[in-house]
């Protein structure tokens, strides 16, 4: 009997010697690793219609250290296997920095990208990335979608044309002078019958006119189609019409 018990305490031993061993108190943890990031993964970079704009974009590390850190920066090019990904505008529309610092004993740093407008849209974006492999975790790359705002006033036109689009023009004018001065016009639809467009303007401040035409003087409604149109400043509606005859116009004021 006893013979018994000492040899069960003895194999009770064994298995916690070998639990032991298998017990790691030394796994690194995330919190054990230096990792660097930009602020998202994506963001989106207003840029004012026409003109350039700079916003500031933040990188942070998991790490202070008592001295200045390098971090270089790099444009990720378009992949030639899938356009829709990396950066798809000109070097000549961007300004960024070849390389930041984290100064000593600050975890983050702040840094200015230059963006300026010159035909870009919705699908135009700036995709940046480290340079080098300066962590131990691979960081995410930034992809900064564009998009494209009216620095003061933003006019959108809604237009559904009726069977004849090509019979439609419209004008802009800027009514804050002696005489009224033509600021966009369009025509020339004949490929959009029947079909719903909008258009969006940047205007200033002070009175403006607009003017809608059809070339066969019968409007848009409702005798060969149902088209109609509306003028919405800054996300109100202001406007709406379709039935007139040869031109309808219509005189705002934007703050």
């Amino acid at each position: 009997m006893k013979k018994v018990l000492l040899g069960a305490l003895v194999l009770f031993a064994l298995l916690i010697v070998a639990c032991d061993n298998d017990i790691e108190p030394d796994v690194p943890s995330v919190s054990d690793y230096d990792f660097i990031s930009f602020q998202d993964d994506n963001y989106a970079f207003e840029v004012n219609q026409g003109d350039s704009s700079t916003h500031p974009i933040s990188i942070y590390s998991s790490r202070i250290s008592s001295s200045d850190r390098v971090i270089e920066l790099a444009v990720v090019p378009l992949d030639p296997n899938d356009p829709s990904q990396g950066t798809n505008i000109d070097a000549s529309l961007y300004t960024v920095p070849a390389s930041v610092i984290i100064p000593a004993n600050q975890s983050s740093v702040e840094f200015d990208v230059t963006i300026t407008d010159d035909g870009l849209d919705s699908s135009s974006r700036l995709v940046l990335d480290f340079a080098n492999s300066v962590t131990d975790l691979s960081p995410h790359s930034i992809v900064m979608g564009i998009e494209i705002v009216c620095p003061i006033n933003e006019l959108l036109f809604d237009i559904t044309f009726d069977n004849y689009a090509e019979e439609t023009s419209w004008e802009l004018y800027d009514l804050n002078g002696v005489s009224p001065v033509l600021l966009e016009s369009g025509g020339g639809y004949g490929d959009l019958d029947d079909q719903t467009i909008q258009i969006r303007l940047c205007i200033g401040s002070g009175n403006f006119g607009f003017v809608i035409y059809d070339a066969y003087s019968d409007g848009i409604c409702c005798n060969f189609g149902s088209g109609s149109y509306s003028l919405t400043l800054n996300g109100e509606e202001f406007f709406t019409g379709g039935s007139f005859g040869a031109n309808e116009a219509t005189s705002f004021t934007a703050p």
